[in-house]
């Protein structure tokens, strides 16, 4: 071999021992991976053992809230206009006119009893008692109206409409007390309400239901005109009362017994299967609250678009409060709920999707 040859062996060997280094590096990286000594084991036959992942930790959903709102357990929710709210407790009234951004809050004065507040000017409210109080700036002051009322005493406030806010209805001595002007004048409308009654507002200006027992009023023109309508079953007695509009225009009534009857035509006729709870109407639906008072449940919301015949769960109402009361307008497919901690919910697809509108109405403590 000549020296050329020689020196070109000699430079392959120097060069062939970091190559093998390389490829022997490679090899045992390869063998070393995961995926690599998985085929191995499977090829020799022996089980990959199986690390679980570790399994999420569920926290026990803490209620947000710890006691009722202002309303308390067995409030009165009403809807009007297109984003005025009022809530009604025994001695406490509240109003939002801006959809439940701002909330005013009413109680009576010294000496009164019972209070109601004008949706479409929460700063203007009405007490009831020996006699007929009137605010202007959301309570801070109080004073007789211009025109005493009809007697007897006591006066107990049972509505402002929601079409006109200086039209007023008072119960006394077993009637049914009306104002047009914000207490300028009064008339005695002659209805029997010497059993509880309930009003309704129906889908027409100064158009309202009212219910005494079994027996139902229609009031048109705020009373101007009365008509009485179908009785319900004797023995019912009407503890609820809802206008339904659309073209599916109708009454439901909820009785004391839970009892829910719609009114369509000339006769009432009992829907069986119908969800306990707080009743409400919009544009051919009706809604129902659950009303169970309790903080850390579920709140659920019912709705039916055929008169109660079915019905199906809205979704979105809150976990940790049930659904106390809920209102609706007869035109309209938007409902609000008030819940037990003081939560306002609303939805607008006629109670199948809720969302929080409001935390206003909660009780700080401190």
């Amino acid at each position: 071999m000549n020296q050329q040859g020689a020196r070109w062996i000699g430079w392959a060997k120097v060069a062939a021992i970091p190559l093998l280094a390389v490829l022997i590096g490679a090899a045992v990286a390869i063998a070393s991976s995961p995926s690599s000594l998985s085929r191995a084991n499977h090829s020799l036959g022996t089980p990959v053992p199986i690390v679980p992942s570790p399994s999420p930790v569920i926290a026990t959903p803490v209620p947000s809230v710890t006691e009722p709102g202002v309303l308390g357990k067995s409030p009165v929710f009403e809807s009007a206009g297109s984003s005025d709210l009022v809530g009604l407790a025994p001695n406490l009234a509240v109003a939002s006119a801006d959809g439940g951004k701002t909330w005013t809050t009413l109680a009576p004065p010294s000496g009164s009893s019972g209070v109601m507040i004008d949706p479409e000017n929460p700063l203007h409210g009405v007490a009831g008692g020996l006699t007929v109080q009137l605010t202007t700036d959301g309570g801070t002051t109080w004073k007789a109206i211009k025109a005493s009322p009809p007697a007897p005493a006591p006066y107990q406030p049972f509505e402002v409409s929601p079409f006109d806010g200086s039209v007023w209805f008072l119960l006394h001595g077993g009637k049914l007390l009306r104002t047009r002007d914000a207490g300028l004048t009064w008339k005695d409308l002659g209805l029997p309400v010497v059993a509880s009654p309930v009003m309704a507002a129906g889908p027409t200006l100064g158009q309202f239901y009212l219910a005494v027992g079994n027996r139902v009023f229609e009031l048109v023109d705020n009373g101007q005109q009365i008509t009485e309508q179908p009785a319900l079953p004797p023995g019912v007695v009407v503890a609820q009362l809802a206008a339904v509009g659309g073209s599916q225009a109708a009454l439901a009534a909820r009785t004391g017994a839970g009892g829910l009857y719609p009114l369509t035509g000339s006769a009432w006729s009992q829907v069986s299967g119908a969800p306990q709870g707080q009743l409400a109407a919009g544009a051919g639906i009706l809604v129902v609250g659950d009303g169970a008072g309790m903080l850390g449940l579920q709140g659920s919301v019912s709705y039916s678009t055929d008169l109660g015949v079915t019905w199906r769960r809205g979704s979105g109402v809150p976990y940790d409060q049930s659904v106390q009361a809920v209102a609706g307008q007869p035109g309209s497919k938007t409902f609000y709920a008030y819940c037990y901690g003081g939560d306002v919910y609303v939805s607008a697809d006629g109670g199948g999707t809720w969302t929080v509108l409001s935390r206003a109405l909660r009780r700080r403590s401190g």
